[in-house]
């Protein structure tokens, strides 16, 4: 049986798809099967991170009842990696009923090891409802106060709904002389830091190349950090399952 886990923040641009995108390929190379679900309706990015494009079906299409999940699963060129992705155009962003992402995602736990679901940042209703798929939570901020109070709260949400939640990630720390430093924001944020992520060029190229870090350039700064939050990801798992 694998694990359902949320990719989630508290306001947009933290770098949530980024992460979802280098942690399935991280995960993947650890020889876990992964399978990267776009649960953000509106944005629908992880499909462009990852290099997929001109697909047939969708998420939306699965959420209308016009497919079944199974015919919206791709594979990538990354090794142990599938992704459902969320189609672009605001047709299908109407069509699709959000609410009826928790049946939808499920299932998938019975296929793969991790499944890895890309949410809208905040608390809204569709953000909700792609959170309330999983049964794990991993929060994404930057080293800011006002991202994390916002992290906080969708915390906050999550834990009063069940989720377990993992842990947070600091993104981009180092692109400021006034970022908030590790240990600090733990103890702001008052759950576990997972993985400080560094301003790392590498990640900018990647992104430009549709070619998330950890494959394009494994030995930066940025890959390095993923492949790192990927262990510990995976070694938490092992420490539940032994509880």
């Amino acid at each position: 049986m694998g694990r359902l886990i949320s990719i989630v923040s508290g306001k947009g641009g933290t770098g949530k798809t980024t992460t979802t995108a280098n942690l399935a390929i991280a995960l993947g190379k650890y020889e876990q099967k992964v399978c990267a679900v776009d649960a953000d309706l509106t944005m629908a990015n992880l499909s462009l991170v990852m290099g997929l494009d001109d697909v047939d079906v969708t998420i939306h299409d699965v959420l209308a009842g016009e497919a079944k999940i199974e015919d919206a699963i791709y594979p990538t060129k990354y090794e142990n990696v599938e992704v459902v992705p969320a189609a672009v155009d605001w047709e299908n962003v109407i069509k699709a009923d959000p609410r009826n992402l928790p049946k939808v995602i499920g299932p998938l736990k019975n296929r793969f090891d991790f499944v890895l679901i890309d949410c809208p940042a905040g608390l809204q209703m569709d953000a909700m409802s792609a959170m309330l798929s999983s049964e794990e939570a991993i929060i994404v901020t930057n080293p800011e106060i006002s991202c994390m109070t916002d992290s906080m709260k969708v915390g906050v949400v999550l834990k009063k709904a069940g989720l377990v939640i993992l842990g947070f990630i600091l993104n981009r720390y180092g692109r400021s002389e006034n970022d908030i430093p590790p240990d600090v924001a733990e103890e702001v944020m008052e759950i576990p830091l997972l993985a400080v992520i560094p301003e790392d060029p590498a990640v900018r190229e990647a992104t430009l190349e549709g070619i998330p870090v950890v494959a394009y350039k494994p030995k930066s700064k940025g890959a390095k950090a993923f492949l790192q939050l990927a262990e510990k990801i995976i070694e938490i798992g092992k420490w539940v399952s032994q509880k």
